[in-house]
């Protein structure tokens, strides 16, 4: 107890009056003079917003849902003077970047309570991406939200925004930090990327593209052998639909020798196809069953983008600058990652497994906490918080598990 007793207490500090004014002055957004809707107001209410039951709509029905929660906090004459105007030019002016510096503290100490002995296979690796992509309207602009993903049971880790008629091959955020797991789907396949990967001594798992012809120079097993200097496609109609494929290839071409290195391709027969994957992992244990399981940690971020889109309401975005944009993304990210730490230390508390929880319910009991303790959050020290957040985890403890226990893969 103990032990989660001092969980509470970081994660607490972190939203502390004393901490967001730190973090609102670090990044130059801390109020210089007394005002109706101060930095730390606008955050929580920010936040908050991302959860309400409903879309948010235009700008007036931000401005709405301010006022209607202020009504509790300020004497009604000066609600009546936030216009359109006010919050948009706090949209505008409140520096994402403060919004970002709290998600990144949080995500820090997040991680910190998901020990490396659950993460089995992935557990070798120092971290572990997913890349995706999903469009987003704001306005008329489709501007897409990029999040790179760690682990199922981790959360976003970046998110970036750009026009929509960007393709996903063009995206450049892989790290010079060896030791990391990308996943990813055909969508940022491309020869550099992977050999980028390789050359920072990461690792990958991928689709194989339908268009790429790979050139078999290695087996794994001597029933293949007779596959070696033939590219796949002449070997698909030897492939009898048993058991998997195993072998090492080289996908350029001599004419165009973009990517020289081998890399191991490895099929399963499924739903009558075969199906290809990619990747440069050659240790013996990391079986084809478990590196076609590794890249099926890759749906956790179409479960993200549901309730991301779905559940914070951020498909159509208010905001019509990058800045308004970025603030509306992250405060939807505080809150989602919000409810992924009120499960996991529910699963501390509880010994449960983190899947047993259902998100949608956690959502609505964090929601509910935050409307009703709004006031006592905005007043409250992190010893107070620490009160708030150990109550909160007891409700989704009791209350946040699923009707079915999750089925095993």
């Amino acid at each position: 107890m103990d032990t989660l007793e001092e969980e509470y207490q970081q994660f607490t500090d972190i939203l502390s009056e004393e901490e967001l004014v730190r973090l609102a002055e670090r990044y130059q957004t801390a109020d210089q003079r007394e005002r109706k809707l101060p930095t730390r107001i606008f955050f929580w209410l920010m936040v908050l917003s991302s959860g309400q039951p409903t879309a948010r709509g235009a700008l007036f029905g931000l401005v709405s849902f301010f006022v209607g929660t202020l009504s509790g906090l300020f004497r009604a004459s000066e609600i009546l003077t936030l216009t359109k105007m006010a919050l948009s030019l706090k949209l505008a002016q409140t520096d994402w970047f403060f919004f970002r510096g709290v998600y990144n503290r949080l995500f820090k100490e997040y991680k910190t309570i998901l020990p490396p002995s659950k993460r089995g296979w992935l557990s070798c690796f120092k971290d572990v991406f997913i890349l995706d992509a999903t469009i987003t309207r704001v306005y008329k602009t489709l501007l897409k939200v990029l999040p790179s993903f760690s682990l199922r049971n981790l959360t976003v880790q970046k998110a970036q925004v750009t026009e929509g008629k960007r393709h996903d091959n063009r995206f450049c955020g892989i790290t010079k930090k060896p030791g990391i797991l990308y996943l990813f789907d055909l969508g940022y396949f491309c020869f550099k990327r992977l050999k980028k990967i390789i050359s920072y001594a990461s690792f990958f798992v991928c689709r194989l593209k339908a268009t790429c012809d790979p050139l078999i120079v290695a087996v794994a097993q001597n029933r293949w052998r007779s596959l070696i200097g033939k590219r796949l496609s002449e070997i698909l109609p030897l492939l009898d639909g048993q058991g998997v494929l195993d072998v090492r290839v080289k996908l350029s071409k001599p004419k165009k020798p973009l990517l020289d290195d081998e890399i191991r391709l490895v099929g399963l027969f499924y739903e009558e196809t075969w199906r290809f994957y990619l990747t440069n992992i050659f240790d013996v244990s990391f079986t084809p069953q478990v590196i076609y399981d590794l890249y099926r940690q890759r749906w956790s971020v179409e479960v993200f983008f549901n309730f991301f889109k779905n559940l914070l309401h951020i498909e159509h975005l208010i905001a019509r600058n990058k800045n308004g944009i970025m603030v509306e993304i992250y405060s939807a990210l505080i809150f989602y990652l919000l409810t992924q730490i009120v499960i996991a230390l529910a699963a501390q508390k509880t010994g449960k497994p983190m899947g047993t929880f259902s998100f949608p319910r956690s959502f609505q009991l964090v929601r509910a906490f935050l409307t009703v303790h709004l006031r006592e959050l905005l007043d409250r020290t992190a010893a107070g918080l620490n009160s708030f957040f150990s109550h909160l985890v007891e409700a989704v403890a009791l209350l946040g598990s699923k009707d079915q226990p999750a089925r095993s893969p």
